[in-house]
């Protein structure tokens, strides 16, 4: 029989653990008296089953009550042992199972064992045995007895960084094992290690390009000479994997092609995108209105509900790369590959965009200011919009110094203009400096998105719409449906045609009026304007209310009413918020490109050929807002209807 092993409470191994109980205390034998550490070890984690009472009912009702007796049978056995082999209990470590390696240095904590562990055995134990300073640090007390020898472990071994690292930046966010660091451990030590491990031969990519995102974390902070250390070894680094040939690459291609009728053509191969522009669809429409349009419409940075396309989606980040490649920290954008590719599609399509526009003797700037002095006031009736984009003799570093205080200006008008219905230019000259701007700018309409408020629509979408979710596979069908919802929509199926295991959630779906049985027992949709919702929602995060119809609105506002969903008033959605404070500040992400400060606190690189990507991309932000700005005051008119 295996040994007995607790992992978790709803760890996949516990029922075989609780059966492999129940037959160890129906053969168990009390006259027993020889044992070894790993019975004893096996003894301890028998006990934290007993520990949970959902486990023991079950044990005790399948062993005739006998439980308890065999537990103070066995605690006895584990106090007698350890009584008897206390003073060199260390010396056993070298004949414990595997799996009970973790267990054999908990039992020592539990126990108080390491009072009778001097500093020459645990030192040798650290030196001479497989045991890594991981395993240690678990334990607290262990820690404090040890410190300095614990310490000076550390300090030898470079790999050791990796677990500064997933202490600082993992432990707190995710449900990681907490770690214990030695007192003795300075700042100065930590970055002893840092530095050794950025030096050393073997490092892992992946951790270094961590600490060159290392949040300001107040028990412990990176100095910025080991973050460039760090930037310089990851591009190192990744410069031999990209030789190597075993790395994922993207390419984009934007084309302006004068014999193409179509207005644009977008084809993919591989991680491949081209973008194909009519050059005659240019020619034909010079007017500074279509020229903002076809950022909706030619370049797709929006959908048909004014949704920024280009921010990093959940829904497009594949499981395999959501568990391998990012990290799911509050405080790290996700720099999936798809996002990776929108990006680049996005600021090439804008450099192409300007380079085109001046053989026609338009600078994008013109047709900013245009938007606000004059579309503004002719289509809403807004005056003393006053926007200053910067000049084409000013270099690339004077622009991009230029337009980020005018990005700021621009929403900080619109908020007057929201709050008053007029923008009072000496009014905003005296308003104090506002931080967070694109957080706290409101949108003109109530209701203007609505998000997801509970945990029957984290539930639902995750069994209708993941494609890892267990019930979307049917073994019998030739076809394989991803999702559920589309193997519902395709396919005539019935509820006796899943497995047992598919079946509870599958019936959770009907108790819950997602989907029912028809006359016949084919299983089909119980309303296809919510699923519709619900599918929208975990595709994109978020829906702009105004911009559905009035069948869908009302479909929502039920769902409001029943807390499912819920509504907010920002003049941005949560992802747009977020894009905008990955590339200008840190204030959200310590990935962040942080360009705004870079340029306003004198931290920016010398080479123009940066300044000029950089200024493209604050001309993108600016687009973003003019184009959010025109769909919030479109909404104001349906609104008010």
């Amino acid at each position: 029989m295996e040994r007995i092993k607790f992992y978790s409470k709803y760890d996949l191994t516990s029922s075989t653990s609780i059966n492999n109980i129940i037959k160890f205390i129906n053969h168990f034998r009390s006259e027993i008296e020889e044992y070894n550490i790993n019975d004893i070890l096996e003894y301890f984690n028998i006990i934290k089953f007993s520990k949970d009472d959902e486990f023991k009912e079950i044990i005790i009702n399948e062993t005739n009550k006998e439980f308890d007796k065999v537990l103070k049978i066995i605690g006895k056995r584990i106090g007698k042992f350890i009584g008897e082999n206390k003073e060199s209990f260390l010396s056993l470590y070298r004949d414990v199972y595997f799996e009970y390696k973790e267990d054999f240095f908990e039992l020592i904590e539990q126990y108080s064992i390491y009072n009778n562990i001097n500093d020459l055995d645990f030192k040798d134990l650290l030196k001479n045995t497989d045991v890594h300073c991981y395993i240690i640090l678990k334990y607290r007390k262990i820690v404090d007895k040890f410190d300095k020898i614990i310490c000076e472990t550390m300090l030898e071994d470079s790999k050791c960084a990796e677990i500064l690292i997933n202490k600082y930046m993992y432990e707190e966010y995710q449900d990681r094992d907490k770690m214990y660091l030695p007192k003795s451990l300075s700042q100065e030590f930590k970055e002893k290690i840092l530095l050794n491990y950025i030096e050393s031969e073997n490092v892992n990519p992946r951790y270094i390009e961590r600490i060159i995102d290392f949040p300001n974390n107040s028990d412990f902070k990176i100095v910025d000479k080991i973050r460039l250390k760090s930037k310089r070894r990851y591009e190192k680094e990744s410069k031999k994997i990209f030789e190597s040939s075993v790395c994922r690459t993207i390419s984009v291609n934007i084309v302006y092609d004068k014999n193409q009728e179509e207005s644009v053509i977008y084809t993919y191969s591989g991680d491949s995108s081209k973008c194909s522009i009519s050059t005659k669809w240019i020619e034909e429409n010079l007017d500074y209105n279509t020229l903002l349009n076809n950022f909706i419409y030619i370049f797709n940075f929006f959908d048909n509900q004014m949704r920024l396309t280009l921010v990093s989606k959940i829904s497009e980040i594949s499981a395999l790369e959501r568990h391998l490649v990012l990290d799911d920290l509050n405080y790290l954008y996700k720099q999936s590959f798809e996002f990776n590719r929108k990006n680049m599609m996005s600021t090439s399509q804008i450099y192409s965009y300007v380079q085109v526009l001046e053989r026609y003797k338009i600078r994008l700037e013109e047709v900013i200011e245009w938007f606000f002095k004059d579309y503004l006031l002719q289509e809403f009736g807004i005056d003393n919009y006053v926007v200053k984009m910067p000049t084409s003799s000013s270099s690339y570093f004077e622009k991009c110094r230029a337009i980020l205080p005018e990005m700021d200006r621009i929403l900080k008008q619109y908020m007057l203009y929201v709050e008053d219905g007029e923008i009072d230019q000496e009014l905003l000259q005296m308003s104090s400096a506002q931080n967070k701007v694109f957080e706290n700018c409101m949108s003109i309409v109530g209701n203007k998105y609505v998000y997801p408020n509970s945990k029957v629509f984290t539930i639902a979408s995750n069994l209708l719409f993941s494609d890892q979710s267990m019930i979307s596979y049917l073994p019998n069908l030739e076809e394989n449906y991803n999702e559920f919802y589309r193997l519902i929509m395709m396919v005539k199926v019935k509820l006796s045609d899943f497995k047992e295991y598919q079946i509870r959630n599958i019936e959770w779906l009907i108790e819950n009026n997602f989907i029912c049985e028809d006359t016949d027992g084919y299983l089909q949709f119980v309303n296809t304007n919510k699923i519709a919702i619900f599918l929208d929602l975990y595709k994109n995060g978020v829906i702009s209310y105004w911009n559905y119809n009035k069948v869908l609105r009302c479909e929502i506002d039920i769902l409001i009413n029943e807390n499912v969903l819920k509504f907010d008033n920002k003049f941005f959605t949560n992802d747009e918020q977020d894009y905008f404070n990955y590339h200008l500040n840190k204030s959200k992400f310590s990935n962040s490109l942080d360009l705004r400060n870079s340029y306003l606190h004198g931290t920016q690189t010398n080479d123009e050929k940066l300044h000029e990507t950089n200024y493209l991309i604050f001309l993108k932000l600016v687009i973003i807002i003019i184009v959010k700005i025109n769909d919030d005051l479109c909404i104001k008119e349906i609104a008010t209807k």
